[in-house]
C-alpha cells in the first residue's frame, strides 16, 4: 500500500484502486496497523482532487459500520455523486451526525437522510422541523421511518396548505388519529377559504359546507382505524363533553356503524361488544332503551332511530 506522503503522486487509476482497497479494509475486521494505516489513507482520499477517486471511497466506505467523525463530515458535505449514495446507506452515520447533517447541509443531502431505512423518531423529527419540502415529503414515504405525533404535527404545521402532502401523511398507517382530525381540519378550513373566494359564498355558509365534508372524511377514517385506537378517541371526545347526538347522528348517516356503537358503549361505560350484540339485529326499541339510558331526551332518541331504521335497512 503506498505510503500517504506519496499518494497524491500517484495516478488517477491507481488512486482509485488504493480507495477500493482503503474500504475494503476498514469494512472488514482487521485490526492493528492494517486498519491504522487504512484510516490514515481514508483522511487523504476524502479531499482527493479527483471526484471519481471520492466517490469509490465513498462506495465503499458506506458499508464500514465505524468511520472517525472528520471523515463522515466531509463525505457527508461532497458534492451529491459523492455524499448522496453514502447518506442513504452508511451504518456509520449516528442520530447526532444525522441531526447535524439535517440542520447544516443542503436540500439534497436532506432529502437523502429522510430516505434512509429506519429512520428514528429523533432524526424523522429534525426533518419535519426544517428540512425542505422534498425532504419532509421523502420522510411521510419512508413507511420504515419512525413519524410521531410531535413529528407529524409539525409537518401540518409547515406544509397544511399541501394538500398531496397533507394526502399522504394521512395514509400513513402509524398515524395517530387525533393527528388525522387535525389534517382534515387543516385541509377543510383551507377548501372553505377558497369555497368563499371562488364562489363568493358567505363565510357561514361555506364553513357549513366544509363541516359536512370533514365530518364525513374524519368518521370514515375512524371505521377504518384500529378498534382501541377510535375507542381512545371517543373516550377523550367523551371527556369534553363531545360525544353529543349531533356526533352520533353524524355516524348513522354516514354509514360508520361502528363507530356510532362504539361511541354508544362510551356514552354507556359498557365494553363495546356487550353493546354491540344488543343493537346488532336491527331492534328499534332495544336502541331506544340504550339511548335513554346515555342520557338523550325523547325527541333525540326519535331522530336518531329514523336514522338507525334507514341504516339498518341499507
Amino acid at each position: 500500500m503506498p505510503e500517504v506522503e506519496v499518494l497524491k503522486n500517484v495516478g488517477l487509476a491507481a488512486r482509485e484502486e488504493v480507495a477500493v482497497r482503503v474500504g475494503k479494509i476498514l469494512a472488514s475486521d482487521a485490526n492493528g496497523s492494517d486498519r491504522e494505516a487504512a484510516l490514515e489513507l481514508a483522511r487523504v482520499l476524502v479531499d482527493d482532487v479527483a471526484v471519481s477517486v471520492r466517490e469509490v471511497l465513498s462506495k465503499e466506505l458506506k458499508k464500514c459500520s465505524f468511520l472517525p467523525k472528520e471523515v463522515l463530515v466531509i463525505l457527508a458535505s461532497d458534492i451529491d455523486q459523492v455524499s448522496i449514495p453514502f447518506l442513504i446507506a452508511s451504518e456509520a452515520v449516528d442520530d447526532a451526525l444525522l441531526e447535524e447533517i439535517i440542520n447544516s447541509c443542503g436540500d439534497s443531502a436532506q432529502q437523502a437522510v429522510a430516505g434512509r431505512k429506519g429512520l428514528s423518531e429523533v432524526v424523522a423529527f429534525a426533518i419535519s422541523d426544517v428540512g425542505c419540502f422534498n425532504a419532509v415529503e421523502t420522510l411521510v414515504e419512508n413507511d420504515t421511518a419512525e413519524v410521531s405525533k410531535r413529528s407529524g404535527d409539525r409537518i401540518v404545521d409547515r406544509f397544511a396548505r399541501e394538500a398531496s402532502l397533507m394526502e399522504k401523511l394521512a395514509s400513513r398507517s402509524d398515524l395517530p388519529i387525533e393527528l388525522v382530525e387535525r389534517i382534515i381540519f387543516k385541509v377543510a378550513k383551507r377548501y372553505g377559504e377558497y369555497l368563499n373566494e371562488k364562489f363568493a359564498l358567505s363565510t357561514d355558509y361555506a364553513s357549513y359546507l366544509v363541516s359536512l365534508a370533514n365530518r364525513q372524511v374524519f368518521s370514515r377514517t375512524l371505521e377504518m382505524a384500529p378498534h382501541s385506537e377510535a375507542e381512545n378517541y371517543l373516550l377523550q371526545l367523551h371527556s369534553v363533553k363531545g360525544l353529543s347526538s349531533d356526533v352520533l347522528l353524524n355516524y348513522l348517516q354516514n354509514g360508520n356503524f361502528r363507530v356510532f356503537t362504539s361511541a354508544l358503549s362510551v356514552l354507556l361505560d359498557k365494553p363495546y361488544e356487550a353493546v354491540e350484540a344488543r343493537v346488532a339485529h336491527g331492534d328499534k326499541t332495544v336502541l331506544a332503551r340504550l339511548l335513554e339510558a346515555a342520557g338523550f331526551s325523547r325527541s333525540v332518541i326519535g331522530v336518531l332511530l329514523i336514522a338507525y331504521e334507514r341504516h339498518i335497512r341499507g
